[in-house]
């Protein structure tokens, strides 16, 4: 954690640099928050630790006990299980949604993060993550846009998004269902975009819980 120079909403930068360490894992799952570190590390009051530590509470990202303290949270197999269903039926509107918004060209630039993995030029994690952006924000619906998010950060909290990149029998076959899912935007056939995104999901999903209980 940096320590915060001083701003007019301390609460906010407190709450995002507390948020980014536990995204970028600096902060692991169980590790106890204690105020009187945060305020030596971060440079500012207890109020503002004690507002954005409530925010983070009522996001799901931290758990507060009474007469214990603060703790990021420590994720059950069946939590991240529900995360996974959520955004299949999330993403799979998203690409719904995305059809009635999407031109020939911006369907170009979305399979071009396949080529451009195939290529060499940028990771499959980047790729997968530029493929799936475009389409949420094609979606053009800023609510739908906020709740897929806070999956993001749920999966980044967990660890788990990049399970799916480690395994390049799973790359080819992810490979070949967002094929399909750029076949159904250049039909503009929602139905089949709906589809084909969330059984792609729901093939990671099933990988992940394979990997879940591999490692258990």
């Amino acid at each position: 954690m940096k320590r915060i120079k001083v701003v007019r909403d301390l609460k906010s930068q407190v709450y995002k640099n507390i948020k980014d360490s536990i995204l970028n894992r600096s902060l692991l799952p169980g590790t106890q928050l204690k105020e009187s570190e945060l305020v030596k590390k971060l440079g500012v009051s207890r109020t503002p630790i004690r507002e954005a530590l409530s925010q983070l509470a009522q996001e799901g990202v931290i758990e507060i006990f009474p007469n214990k303290g603060a703790f990021v949270k420590s994720w059950e197999k069946e939590e991240v299980v529900e995360v996974l269903i959520i955004r299949e039926v999330l993403e799979g509107l998203a690409a719904r949604l995305a059809c009635a918004h999407l031109t020939v060209d911006m369907i170009d630039k979305i399979e071009k993060h396949l080529v451009d993995y195939q290529e060499s030029r940028i990771s499959y994690e980047q790729a997968d993550e530029r493929f799936h952006s475009d389409i949420i924000n094609a979606s053009k619906s800023r609510r739908l846009m906020e709740l897929i998010q806070s999956t993001h950060d749920n999966l980044e909290m967990m660890d788990m998004r990049k399970v799916n990149f480690e395994n390049s029998e799973r790359i080819q076959e992810s490979m070949k269902e967002h094929y399909q899912i750029i076949d159904a935007l250049r039909k503009c056939d929602k139905e089949k975009a709906e589809g084909f995104t969330r059984g792609h999901y729901t093939n990671t999903r099933f990988y992940y819980q394979k990997q879940l209980d591999l490692s258990r």
